[in-house]
């Protein structure tokens, strides 16, 4: 069953989920594998206490009701996208007001580069913070993002460090 939010925590997390692609419906998880159409991906564990989350126009999420905070990762393929990573860590931060970067870097990810950030904000002038992953391979944007109310965000960090770190694409579009 699919736990029940608030308006607000479901307006924050279709913010930061709806931000860069709207490709996601349709993907299924099945063990640690996520496959959405033409794309597959493996994750890293889901924690024990994230709850599944439907956001309409994303891959997955979950929430956690201890943290209050929201985990997802999401993909679209576009071969003739080439936008810079940085222009894609904004998309994911529109609607988002009183930014402060607490940590920005380009990282290995998957074998290729992403951006990292964690980033304080608020929505309505409620504060949240995140942590983001952004990766573009073989015509594909995946994003992956951890988003909680700053007082519980570090509670969250180790659990979405282990799904983020099991992140690997197996097909993409251009595989074929």
């Amino acid at each position: 069953m699919v736990p029940r939010v608030s308006r607000f925590h479901v307006m924050v997390s279709s913010v930061v989920l709806g931000a860069v692609a709207c490709s996601g419906s349709g993907a299924q998880l099945r063990g640690s594998v996520v496959t959405s159409g033409t794309v597959s991906y493996d994750l890293g564990p889901v924690a024990p206490s994230w709850e599944p989350l439907q956001v309409e126009g994303n891959d997955l999420a979950w929430h956690d009701a201890a943290t209050e905070g929201t985990v997802h990762v999401n993909h679209t393929c576009d071969r003739s996208m080439d936008t810079p990573l940085t222009a894609l860590v904004q998309h994911l931060l529109i609607g988002f007001g009183a930014r402060e970067v607490v940590l920005e870097e380009t990282v290995p990810f998957d074998h290729r580069e992403a951006r990292h950030v964690v980033v304080r904000a608020s929505l309505d002038g409620v504060p949240r913070q995140m942590e983001l992953y952004v990766l573009k391979k073989d015509g594909c944007v995946f994003d992956l993002g951890l988003v909680a109310p700053p007082e519980h965000f570090e509670a969250s960090r180790a659990a979405f460090a282990a799904f983020a770190g099991g992140f690997h694409t197996a097909r993409t579009p251009l595989d074929r």
